[in-house]
């Protein structure tokens, strides 16, 4: 990751890399407009890892205080919210295993963000894209940031986490590792 980091010469270039493999990799195709914000959201948040941790505060409270603001600063904390909302959804979605919400609520709550950000229209319609493509963006994130399976490698603890969620996303790390999945709901694991 280093090496190809340093001959590349910039975290854009090679989150651009990393998001078109992973595209392939996770079935999806993002529009152009969803693929270059997901690149720069990847790199910017290199640089803020503060800015989605714990400390961080409940999203749901920073939604609320979000849609109290009014103007540019409405759309300025609500675009934040979104795209905190995608990198926890993408990045670290095991976070929230031992958490009152599940992934299914941060998707929301970041999708339900950018359509109050878009206008459906001009240079803010990419936020609509994104709140359209939620699932698909926070999925290619995930493979992006998550390429040798370093999240797989605990199959017990990914599938508690698919029979809890029924994650598309975690059925085919199941699948891939050779675990045959009965239908959700039914105890049996071969």
């Amino acid at each position: 990751m280093v090496d190809k980091l340093a001959l590349d010469g910039s975290l854009e270039a090679f989150f651009f890399d990393q998001v078109g493999e992973a595209q392939a990799r996770a079935g999806a195709n993002l529009p152009r407009e969803v693929e270059a914000y997901v690149v720069h959201l990847l790199a910017a948040f290199v640089h803020r890892p503060d800015a989605v941790g714990r400390r961080s505060g409940p999203l749901a409270l920073q939604y609320l205080a979000a849609r109290a603001e009014a103007g540019s600063a409405r759309a300025q904390a609500l675009r934040s919210l979104g795209d905190r909302a995608l990198f926890i959804a993408g990045v670290v979605p095991h976070s929230l295993d031992r958490s009152p919400v599940n992934v299914r609520y941060v998707r929301s709550l970041g999708a339900s963000a950018y359509r109050e950000v878009s206008d459906g229209r001009g240079a803010l319609a990419v936020f609509h894209t994104l709140a359209d493509r939620f699932a698909d963006a926070a999925e290619v994130i995930s493979e992006a940031t998550d390429a040798r399976g370093e999240a797989d490698r605990d199959l017990l603890g990914l599938y508690d986490r698919w029979r809890r969620h029924g994650e598309a996303r975690d059925a085919r790390r199941l699948r891939a590792a050779g675990v045959v999945l009965d239908r959700p709901g039914t105890d049996t694991l071969q």
